[in-house]
């Protein structure tokens, strides 16, 4: 079973990657470190009564904040350049439209679910401390649950965003230890899962919005992340407990199955079966990870080891699913 410091070192380094670039370079999230005083939480009322902004970009930001509440961040230097945001003619919009790309906030849904499940782990076994501050926890409950408002409301963004925070919301519920808030966004979840999932229609974009859901949720249970390029040296593996195995197993398995309604030459369909093998493998369980890559030869139609990693292509673009040596006759003109 993960013991409580890999567990943590392994969610830190997963947060520091999900938020390189972002607005929250501006903390330093210590998990279990008193974090810093906050004026006041008067800035989560005027982001949710913000009239100009959309209900998305609140929520963004709404959640932004309650995750730094969460982890003992700098509140302080966030609530003041959320403030600052809002002054401008686009308010929240502009600095929100360089971020929201499904892949940053799949990455955020990814770790924050394994942070969650290392404090509900570390909850099972605590002594008595409090993590979160009194004040912050409430701060954060009171910024979840207007996040979850706005998720409610016209939400116009694609499906995959809006289930992102959802997941998020959920995750920072459960550290916090609001089990209504917790439950509420759960239920979204699930519903959209199990709708997408008895649908008879193949909608591609719900259902790579649902795929992308449960493989966050599995990461969450075993933080194995599979690289498109082959690693130059084994990373270590987490330890793990067969419950965790089963579970995480499960939601990848019914990711895929949901993501074979898809074209055979679909892409994502076929990396589902190419990260299931390779996840499968750095697990130990040979058997199964030969099972998937021949489902992956199946649908590519070439029988080569060679396929599960791609070649660089133009400018370093990666080129799937082929065998044959690349070669270039001219410059793509970017340098």
């Amino acid at each position: 079973m993960t013991s409580s410091t890999n567990r943590q070192t392994s969610a830190k380094a997963m947060l520091a990657i999900a938020f390189a670039g972002s607005v929250l370079t501006l903390q330093s999230p210590v998990f279990g470190q008193e974090p810093p005083k906050t004026s006041s939480s008067s800035v989560i009322d005027v982001i949710a009564m913000n009239v100009k902004a959309t209900p998305e970009a609140k929520a963004y930001y709404l959640l932004q904040l309650a995750y730094c509440y969460c982890t003992g961040g700098d509140t302080t230097g966030l609530e003041i350049h959320i403030k600052s945001n809002l002054i401008k003619s686009d308010n929240l919009s502009l600095f929100y439209s360089s971020y929201r790309g499904e892949p940053f906030l799949g990455s955020w849904a990814s770790s924050v679910s394994l942070l969650s499940q290392s404090v509900a782990k570390e909850e099972q076994s605590k002594t008595g401390d409090t993590k979160i501050s009194k004040e912050h926890r409430t701060f954060a409950d009171k910024a979840i649950t207007a996040a979850v408002a706005q998720l409610g409301s016209d939400f116009k963004e694609p499906l995959a965003l809006k289930l992102n925070m959802y997941l998020i919301a959920s995750c920072l519920s459960r550290i916090t230890g609001n089990t209504q808030n917790e439950q509420m966004c759960t239920k979204e979840l699930n519903a959209a899962i199990q709708a997408c999932e008895a649908s008879k229609t193949v909608d591609s974009g719900q259902i790579k919005a649902v795929a992308s859901i449960l493989n966050s949720m599995a990461f969450g249970l075993i933080p194995i992340r599979i690289p498109d390029y082959q690693a130059q040296s084994p990373s270590q593996l987490p330890e793990f407990d067969r419950k965790n195995f089963d579970e995480s197993e499960r939601l990848r398995l019914r990711a895929a199955a949901l993501l074979d309604r898809l074209p055979t030459g679909d892409q994502e369909r076929r990396k589902a079966h190419r990260d299931l093998s390779l996840w499968y493998s750095q697990l130990g369980r040979d058997d199964k990870a030969l099972k998937e890559k021949e489902e992956l030869f199946k649908l590519v139609g070439v029988k080569d080891d060679r396929i599960l990693y791609p070649q660089s292509g133009v400018c370093g673009h990666p080129m799937w699913w082929t065998t044959e040596k690349l070669t270039y006759e001219s410059n793509c003109g970017m340098g």
